[in-house]
């Protein structure tokens, strides 16, 4: 079938009037409630306690020891299916708290801990940071 000239003014036409009136669409507010509610809060990047409490360490390390030490991360952070965290200057709180919080996926999977409250999941922080403060084993 063949397309005549009306077919494709017409064509052009619907598709300058659909593309006008997106662009006239007004832009959404930000602070709009409604996408508010779509997203997800920002993880908090400080700590609600000094990470250098050695009540707060030593209860990430219960924890630690109990849920993230045999499979993947070794005792006391030895390594295991991941580095050593002993002597490691690379790590930031908040990316502690991220990786523990969210998980990650890909070659080096490891499950997001939602399951932990915010708190608990800062001991883990305290206690793997205070691990990177503590010389590498050779």
């Amino acid at each position: 079938m063949k397309t005549t000239t009306l077919q494709k003014t017409v064509s052009l036409l619907t598709l300058l009037l659909c593309a006008s009136a997106y662009a006239m669409e007004p832009a959404k507010d930000p602070a709009d409630a409604t996408q508010a509610a779509t997203k997800p809060a920002p993880l908090p990047t400080e700590a609600p306690f000094d990470l250098t409490d050695p009540e707060h360490i030593a209860l990430g390390k219960k924890r630690f020891n109990a849920y993230c030490a045999a499979y993947c991360h070794g005792n006391e952070g030895s390594g295991g299916k991941t580095p050593a965290f002993k002597g490691r200057t690379d790590m930031t709180q908040a990316m502690l708290f991220k990786v523990i919080t969210e998980g990650r996926v890909g070659s080096d999977v490891m499950p997001s801990w939602h399951a932990f409250t915010e708190e608990k999941r800062w001991e883990l922080v305290a206690y793997i940071m205070d691990l990177g403060r503590q010389p590498a084993n050779k």
